[in-house]
């Protein structure tokens, strides 16, 4: 199993929490992964840089980004050699071979890199393989998926494409989640490698700017990318049910519309709330199983669960 997206280090990193990666009350934790049979984790570390005012973003969501790695570094070292941290395609194998479960960190939301491809480097040189170029406020890369067109039709910005053609050439994995439409093109028209949306749904199924037009699904088929399904209630549907049912629905368009090699996971765990029917990683099987009575063929699920999440690390990596 893959997943690309959970925000167990940022509930880690709060003043007040319990527990550590080894095992935690929280949605993900090693003993948990482990009993699920994970590969590889992905780890974002994400802090909301729209509370601090615009001259002082750029400096605090880079020390709060440090500070996560910090938190995820100090976590790491609990679990020993249990968990693998993953830099590059050697690590994948080593856990591969010894059957350990892996740890990409991510970061989520490019403000941390302000406006200087040097503080892309630090934290390339810490160990960050994938970033969320925005979360939900405008930075120096872009602009946010937003309710106001305006907004949403806006692309990168000069530095953003500085950005990506940067991440391209170190072997980082761009992504797209919480982008503008525009910014989404603008990814779609100059990206040299494969780039993926690691928490988003399908617009078709739920109207919601955070999840994927049917274009939008096709053109990270056509890079090949990947998709990893969202379990966030408000992505999911009108209802507002993190349901299997609803995730179904998901997963049955954009596999029409995408084919089975963009399918992947990317739970959010950690970072939404609501009613979750599947609201831990060890869990995930209740949605395997659903798949499988649904008639969904063995091959297209194991593409989902691990093989095309791990096909694009390897190619970029």
């Amino acid at each position: 199993m893959i997943d690309l997206h959970c925000d167990t280090i940022s509930r880690l990193a709060m003043p007040i929490h319990k527990g550590d990666l080894v095992h935690n009350p929280y949605s993900v934790d090693l003993e948990r992964l482990e009993k699920a049979g994970s590969l590889v984790q992905c780890f974002s570390t994400f802090f909301d840089a729209g509370v601090y005012p615009m001259p002082f973003r750029r400096e605090m969501a880079f020390k709060k980004a440090n500070h996560m790695i910090d938190v995820f570094e100090k976590n790491i070292k609990l679990c020993g050699e249990r968990m693998i941290p993953v830099c590059g395609t050697d690590d994948i194998e080593v856990c591969i071979e010894r059957k350990k479960v892996g740890a990409l960190l991510t970061l989520e939301d490019g403000a941390a890199i302000g406006s200087s491809l040097e503080h892309l480097h630090h934290f390339y040189d810490r160990g960050i393989r994938l970033i969320t170029l925005t979360w939900n406020h405008e930075n120096d890369i872009g602009y946010p998926n937003s309710g106001d067109p305006e907004v949403m039709s806006n692309g990168l910005k000069p530095f953003g494409m500085e950005v990506i053609e940067e991440m391209s050439r170190l072997g980082m994995i761009i992504d797209v989640s919480h982008l503008s439409d525009g910014g989404f093109w603008d990814v779609a028209r100059h990206a040299t490698k494969p780039f993926i949306a690691s928490h988003s749904n399908s617009r078709s199924i739920t109207v919601h700017s955070r999840n994927l037009t049917d274009a939008m699904i096709e053109a990270i088929a056509e890079k090949g990318g990947v998709i990893g399904l969202n379990f966030c209630p408000d992505f999911l549907g009108a209802d507002k049910k993190s349901s299997i049912s609803n995730m179904l629905h998901h997963i049955k368009h954009i596999y029409q519309v995408g084919g089975e090699d963009v399918l992947a996971l990317g739970t959010d765990f950690d970072g939404i709330s609501g009613k979750l029917q599947i609201n831990s990683c060890d869990e995930l099987w209740r949605l395997k199983e659903a798949l499988q009575n649904h008639k969904m063929s063995s091959r297209v699920i194991d593409k989902m669960w691990q093989d095309n999440a791990l096909r694009v690390m390897k190619e970029i990596l």
